[in-house]
This record gives structure tokens, C-alpha cells and sequence, in this order.
């Protein structure tokens, strides 16, 4: 049962794209890191690493629990990421244990930290110059590294999840949600002294650390401080002594016995808790969609099958030959800014991951956002002011967007540094090959339909053979709608072409994508540039259209009109893509168990009177192992490989890489329960 409180903050909670404030940071005679900020060091002058290895590996018996676990992932938490010291002492460490125990059930290692004031990857990379030995997995983090917002983070080592919430950790502990509840196995409970940094060390973390931690979880931590032992043993936590680290005469460390009374999952209203432990899954759908979420659910160790209408991968939107990437920033919405920007700095990190292994045409650039008039102008003011991060988006001068394009233009605008573009056909493509020697399966010309759930697994039939698998993933578009369990779901289609043409002298100067009403890119391999798109709402058709081919360049010629550039443009050849693209009003995706309409809007037809009375609202109805990821118009490159792994996570129930509030706005149930907190009828 849910509350009204947690109920309506789903829908009310607004918060601001905080800029983070970094470490200020000096060495001492040791050559020992020292914050300014709390004027204390990040680690023990006599020998950093040791002390990581007997206080918090030692201390909570890492090695021990891990050769005795009974699941496939293990979570630590940690107060206090500082250089990172923890997490790769306890990586390393980890690497060796999969080494030597190759056969065991644990498989996967979740690192879950706070900071509040990040170091930069300069700086990172300069402590972790004193341990060579950490040199790949420093290298690996260092290279993707780039906090810019509160909320989460996550970074990739292979078997190995490295979670940092940047931000106060106080804040941030409770958009873990309830999903994390008894989840934890062990605390690394770090930051610096209580002394120096009193904030942390208080009733709220110590009841939060409860909350977050299973039965017989542990914690260890170098402090010996009363305050700190009554407080962990005040929330209900055993609490015990050892000898500290070096000159330390104690530390404590403990856990939260196997005996203690177990506090009760309150799940989201939108979420069912998992009906089975699926190692068998299949995905329908062919495009960057399900190629994410296949990824994902690879690494996670499952049994992975696509099913793909097509006779060909990547034949809808995610076929284009070049493609734009970068964040749907707003203007007045700081929650879509908060999510579009955790997932472009997410995609940036999947790509560098995946362009060593697969051949893919792509730049990363920069995007440039002309001002083509004085509304857009306006507009890309606010998003300046919404963002306040010139590494992500800057404000230009005519001259400065001129010199970042390539080519003249007339009016300012805006320039994304590390946005850019890449051939989605190709990378998709390439990508599933790849996941093919990963052990993905992929049935081709195969249209799933009529899917019926019964003993435990999804059943449907094809040229006369049935096909059984344990949970279903509907990845497929906006054909997702003729599937009778997504009857209520609020997809619209979107035609789209884009036009595909020979570049001329002038147009090979263009060093990156620019965006006016409509985007041009740079030359490809094929000599050619796309220029983009039509948008014909709720059209699913697919033929080529002359005229749309002609408005494409038009609006380009109309947005530009002082550029010279922009003219001699051959369409004589009519080479053009078409795709349709699946939309939603409030422009973010819908991600994770597909809801039952009809049952809902019988369970619900009182919500807003509970609400009033302030009556508990009963978890909604959803169907057992039918999942969903959609709505992504027009941003997918940049936000689907963050949905892939939240819906993956979903599945493993494993920790999710964004916050609870986040989570919840991404909701496939959110458009009619907004109509019925309003007291409005759902129809």
C-alpha cells in the first residue's frame, strides 16, 4: 500500500539542475590528498590503500561473504567516494574473487557511493598516479568521468557497477527509493571525521543505512567516536570494536542481525514486485530500442532471444544513415533537463565502450542550435540559464557559431561541445552483430502477435509453432499498440523523412550538425549529408514523399536565409529515409512493467477521493512479466541506452541507475493517474 503523500509527490516534485561545487584540493608533506573544503585528509598518511583493505574490506569479511553468497550481485555502499581509493581497492579485489571462483552463483559487484563535492578526472587521475597497479580500472573511469548534476551516475567495469550520487548524500539516500530497501549487504561508512564533516554523521543516515541494508548486512568504518557507535546502535544496528588501522586504537564495525525485524517493501503504486527470478527473455522489436536493452540484459547473464518483424535489423527510425546526439534540453522544465542530461552522459559512455569493437560512422563534434529567430533566441537564453554548464551548453555570438559550424552564418545561437552524430544504421547493425557473439539470438521475419501469459511464461504462435519465454519486452515502436495489453497506453505515431543528398564544395566545410527548425549534418562517408525531418503527426505511413523532400530542404533555405551555403542543393536523385517514430505529449519515454488498463481503471475510479480522505492507495495492476521501453521520438541515440539498462535492472531486480523521482515520471501508467488525481474520468 502506498500513502497519499508518496502518491501525489510522483507527480509535484520539481527539482532545479544543481550545478556541482568540486573538491578543492592540496597535498600535504606525505603526498597525501587533503580537502579544503573539510581541511582533512581523504585517507590515512601512513598508507591509504592498507587501511582501505583492513578497515572496510576486512572489516565487513568481503572475501569470506562473497564465497558463501546466494545471489548473483552483491552491493556495497559507501559514504563518501573522495579519489575513488575504496572502489578500486574493492574492484580489484573483486576481479581476482571471479578469477579464482569462476563457478560461483555471485557474478556481479554493484558499488554504490556518495560525493558532494566530486574531484575532477585531473584530479582523480593524478592520486591514482600512487597505485599503478590500479592503472586499467583508473584509466576506465578517468576517461568517461564528468560530474555535472545531482543524482546518479553509472559507470561500467565490466561485471563490476559503479554507482556515484553526486550531490548530499542526505538528499540523495532517500531517491534510492524503495527498491533499495534490504538490499544492502555492506557499508563502507567513509567520508571524513565526524569531527570535520558533522552533517553526515547524524540520526538520518544511520536510519536510512537501516532501511537500505538486508539482514546481515554489515558496516565497518575507521571511527571509534561515541556519538557515531550510539547512533548506529540507537536505529537498531549490533555494533562492535576492533583494533583501528595503524596508530587508530579502534574502530568499530557491525551489522544488522539476521534477527532483526525486517521493514516492509512499500512498493511504487505503478509497480508489481517480480513474480519469478526469469533467466529467459525475449525482446520484440529490431532498433536501437531493443538493441539496448538486449546489451544490458546480456551483461546482467540472461538468456536473451529478438524477435524482428523485418527480414533486416534497423529498417524503421533507427535505419537513417547519420543521426544526431545530444540532450533534449527546455526551457522551463528542469526534471526533463535532469533526465536528458543523465542519459547523454550515459550514451557518451556506452559509446566509447562500443566503438573499439564495432565499425560505425560517427563524429562527436558538436551540435550547433542557430537562432534562426527572436522566440528561438529567447528560448535557447533560458536553457543557458536552466543549464549553467558551458561543457554541455554554451551560449555563441554569430562569430563564435560561425567559426564552430564551419561555414558563415548570420545570428548567434547555441553549441553543444561534446554532442555530435553517428550512422544509426550502422550501429545498430553492427552492434547486434557483435551481441550475436555474445550470445543473443535474433529470429528474423518473425511478427510476434496475440501474446498469452500462462504458467509462468508469454505464449504466442508462428506459422503454426509456439514460442514460450518466461518475460516479454515490447521494444517495437509505435506498432506497440496492437498488442491488447497496451490498450490506455497514450502513443501517437510520427512520419518522418529524412532527405538524403550529394554534398557540394561548400557544404564540406560543415565541421558539425547544426539545428534550426529542422538539422543538417556533416558530409558521411558516402558524400552526402541528411537534412531533416518532416513531422507528420499521427501517420504511420512509409512511402516516399517528393514534397516532403522539397519542404526539407526549404526549411533548411528558410532558416538560413543569408547563408550562401545552403543553396545549389541537388535533390534530383529523391534519396530519402523514411521511419515512423513513436511520441508522447509530455516528451519523455515510458519505461518498465506494461500497466492493465482496464483493471486500473477499476481499481482507480475512486483514487481522488482516497486522496481527499486521505486513505492508502493499493499498488496498481500490471501485467506479470510484460515490460515495455517506448515514446522516444525523436531522442533515441541519446536516451535508450539509459532506459536499457534501468529496464534490465528492473528485470534482475538489481539497483536502478537514476533517482526515485526520475523513475517514477517515466511511469507507462502516468498519463491517466494524472487524470485521476485531477478527479478527472479516465475513459
Amino acid at each position: 500500500m502506498l500513502s497519499v503523500t508518496s502518491v501525489l509527490s510522483v507527480y509535484f516534485v520539481v527539482n532545479v539542475m544543481n550545478k556541482l561545487s568540486f573538491a578543492s584540493l592540496s597535498f600535504n608533506s606525505n603526498n597525501t590528498p587533503v580537502s579544503e573544503q573539510f581541511d582533512d585528509i581523504y585517507f590515512s598518511t601512513q598508507d591509504g590503500l592498507e587501511e582501505s583493505y583492513y578497515v572496510f574490506q576486512e572489516g565487513n569479511q568481503l572475501w569470506q561473504k562473497w564465497q558463501t553468497h546466494n545471489a548473483e550481485s552483491f552491493v556495497i555502499a559507501e559514504t563518501g567516494f573522495g579519489t575513488g581509493l575504496n572502489f578500486l581497492a574493492v574492484a580489484d579485489k573483486f576481479q581476482q574473487f571471479l578469477s579464482e571462483f569462476p563457478n560461483s552463483k555471485l557474478k556481479r559487484l554493484y558499488f554504490i557511493s556518495f560525493e558532494k563535492f566530486p574531484l575532477t578526472s585531473e584530479q582523480l587521475a593524478t592520486v591514482h598516479t600512487y597505485y599503478p597497479q590500479f592503472a586499467k580500472l583508473s584509466q576506465k573511469m578517468t576517461a568517461c568521468w564528468q560530474p555535472r548534476q545531482t543524482g546518479c551516475q553509472r559507470y561500467h567495469f565490466e561485471q563490476i557497477y559503479l554507482d556515484v550520487w553526486f550531490g548530499d548524500m542526505l538528499e540523495n539516500l532517500p531517491q534510492l527509493g524503495d527498491l533499495y530497501s534490504n538490499r544492502i549487504d555492506a557499508w563502507f561508512l567513509d567520508g571524513f571525521s565526524p569531527d570535520k564533516n558533522p552533517e553526515m554523521w547524524n540520526e538520518t543516515l544511520y536510519r536510512q543505512m537501516f532501511r537500505l541494508t538486508k539482514n546481515s548486512g554489515s558496516f565497518a568504518t575507521f571511527t571509534a567516536a561515541s556519538a557515531v557507535r550510539k547512533g548506529l546502535q540507537a536505529v537498531g544496528f549490533e555494533v562492535k570494536k576492533r583494533k583501528g588501522f595503524g596508530k587508530k586504537r579502534e574502530m568499530l564495525w557491525g551489522e544488522k542481525t539476521q534477527q532483526s525485524e525486517t521493514i516492509p517493501v512499500n512498493y511504487p503504486y505503478f509497480y508489481s514486485e517480480p513474480q519469478t527470478e526469469a533467466e529467459d527473455i525475449a525482446i520484440v522489436g529490431g532498433g536501437v530500442a531493443s538493441l539496448f536493452v538486449a546489451l544490458s540484459l546480456l551483461e546482467k547473464g540472461k538468456k536473451v532471444t529478438l524477435y524482428c518483424k523485418d527480414n533486416a535489423l534497423a529498417q524503421n527510425a533507427s535505419g537513417n544513415l547519420q543521426g544526431a546526439i545530444y540532450p533534449q534540453l527546455s526551457d522551463d522544465d528542469e526534471r526533463n533537463i535532469r533526465f536528458y542530461v543523465h542519459c547523454f552522459d550515459y550514451a557518451l559512455q556506452r559509446l566509447a565502450q562500443i566503438e573499439p569493437i564495432v565499425a560505425f560512422e560517427h563524429a562527436l563534434t558538436g551540435v550547433a542550435l542557430y537562432a534562426y529567430n527572436d522566440k528561438t533566441a529567447k528560448k535557447l537564453e533560458k536553457m543557458a540559464l536552466q543549464t549553467n554548464d558551458d561543457s554541455l551548453f554554451k551560449l555563441c555570438d554569430a562569430a563564435e557559431l560561425s567559426e564552430k559550424i564551419g561555414l558563415k552564418v548570420p545570428n548567434g545561437g547555441a553549441f553543444m561541445p561534446q554532442s555530435g552524430w553517428l550512422s544509426p544504421i550502422q550501429f545498430v547493425q553492427g552492434t547486434f552483430a557483435y551481441l550475436e557473439t555474445k550470445g543473443l539470438q535474433i529470429v528474423l521475419n518473425h511478427e510476434v502477435k496475440d501474446p498469452q501469459f500462462s504458467e509462468g511464461k508469454w505464449h504466442w504462435q508462428h506459422n503454426g509453432e509456439t514460442f514460450s519465454h518466461q518475460i516479454l519486452v515490447l521494444a517495437n515502436g509505435h506498432t506497440i499498440t496492437q498488442f491488447q495489453q497496451a490498450q490506455g497506453i497514450p502513443l501517437y505515431p510520427v512520419r518522418g523523412q529524412v532527405s538524403q543528398i550529394p554534398t557540394t564544395p561548400a557544404l564540406q566545410q560543415l565541421k558539425c550538425v547544426v539545428c534550426y527548425d529542422g538539422y543538417l549534418t556533416p558530409v558521411s562517408k558516402a558524400n552526402t549529408h541528411c537534412i531533416g525531418a518532416s513531422h507528420v503527426r499521427d501517420n504511420a505511413e512509409t512511402h516516399f514523399s517528393l514534397e516532403e523532400h522539397h519542404e526539407n530542404v526549404a526549411k533548411l533555405q528558410q532558416n538560413l536565409t543569408a547563408c550562401d551555403w545552403t543553396g545549389n542543393i541537388d535533390l534530383s536523385q529523391n534519396l530519402a529515409k523514411q521511419g515512423v517514430r513513436a511520441a508522447l505529449r509530455d516528451r519523455v519515454p515510458m519505461v518498465g512493467q506494461l500497466p492493465n488498463f482496464s483493471a486500473q481503471k477499476v481499481q482507480y475510479q475512486n483514487l481522488y477521493n482516497q486522496l481527499r480522505r486521505k486513505q492508502a492507495v493499493e499498488n496498481a495492476e500490471n501485467f506479470a512479466n510484460l515490460y515495455m521501453v517506448n515514446g522516444l521520438a525523436s531522442r533515441g541515440l541519446t536516451t535508450v541506452p539509459l532506459l536499457g539498462e534501468m529496464l534490465a535492472s528492473l528485470i534482475c531486480d538489481e539497483p536502478l541507475p537514476i533517482s526515485e523521482d526520475i523513475w517514477h515520471v517515466l511511469s507507462p501508467n502516468r498519463t491517466w493517474i494524472r487524470k485521476l488525481l485531477k478527479g478527472s474520468k479516465v475513459e
